[in-house]
């Protein structure tokens, strides 16, 4: 039986809504060490590989990226209004992955996506902050 992770006021960095051959997914910052951990643990836990990676900007700063696949199953909702259209670099949400057991051509193995992600805050809108000012 499958466990949740849960993830709370999570930011996101990357969004991928549109299908562009690769899935749609959300990648998030999990350089907080307790964030980490609790992606490491479950995913050990869950038998499946955490998308984790770390990445290093042109200034030199380190992330640690962890990148969660969407289905057409994900749920997305969000506070007074929020939802799919606020996802994007910035946006804080809180979402729920499953890991589930696969079966296709490729072969047999256990995955995970997102069950569903509410957006507490929205994406960061730099043209209009720009403009807002």
């Amino acid at each position: 039986m499958s466990t949740e992770l849960t993830l709370k006021h999570v930011n996101v960095i990357f969004s991928e809504l549109a299908d562009k051959g690769f899935g749609r997914s959300i990648t998030i910052d999990a350089t907080d060490p307790e964030i980490e951990k609790a992606i490491v643990d479950w995913s050990k836990a869950e038998g499946v590989k955490p998308r984790m990676k770390d990445y290093t900007n042109k200034d030199g700063k380190t992330v640690k990226q962890y990148t969660i696949k969407l289905t057409e199953y994900t749920q997305i909702d969000g506070k007074d209004g929020l939802g799919e259209k606020e996802l994007g670099y910035g946006a804080i949400v809180n979402v729920i992955v499953r890991s589930f057991e696969y079966q296709n051509k490729f072969g047999t193995g256990k995955s995970s996506s997102a069950a569903g992600i509410f957006v507490v805050e929205p994406k960061v809108d730099t043209v209009m902050s720009k403009i807002a000012e």
